[in-house]
């Protein structure tokens, strides 16, 4: 009798419990230690998958990867401030970001994006008034990579 191998999809992300509208983000981010250069990017969905923004960014002088996955959810965040978003789900594949946020503990290293974020997303002036983050495996964030490669891509074959 043959053997059946199956292949299956990591679980879905973490629910959380949604308030409408809610604008869900999903965003990644790559290093490169040879140029220090970071590529980042993110996707703003509706609860439905459907496209409503993106954004990509190239980043120089990026000292570490994890540094990269900060600098993205600062961004993302930026952008959904600038673009009136109130209510947004941040879901992001680095653990460590999501937990440095969450616990608001702060590698020396990331001190000043991460209190950035903090600002964004906890002040009492705060735009947001429904923020949780969450971790997603990264198979739920290839659009946002995609973004992020694109964008490099397009850096590298314009030049300097």
């Amino acid at each position: 009798m043959p053997i059946t191998i199956t292949k299956t999809k990591p679980p879905p992300p973490a629910m959380v419990d949604i308030h409408l509208p809610t604008v869900i983000c999903n965003s990644d981010a790559s290093w490169k230690a040879k140029t220090k250069m970071a590529e980042l990017g993110w996707i703003f969905t509706d609860q439905i998958a459907t496209e409503l923004n993106c954004g990509d960014l190239i980043k120089k002088h990026v000292s570490s990867p994890s540094m990269a996955e900060a600098l993205k959810i600062r961004e993302a965040l930026t952008q959904a401030t600038t673009l009136d978003i109130t209510h947004i789900w941040l879901r992001s594949d680095s653990q460590a970001i999501v937990k440095a946020i969450s616990s608001r503990r702060r590698p020396a290293e990331l001190h000043g994006v991460l209190s950035d974020i903090d600002l964004l997303i906890n002040s009492s002036s705060s735009h947001f008034s429904f923020c949780p983050i969450s971790f997603i495996f990264r198979d739920f964030t290839w659009h946002a990579d995609l973004l992020a490669n694109d964008c490099m891509a397009f850096y590298n074959n314009s030049g300097p």
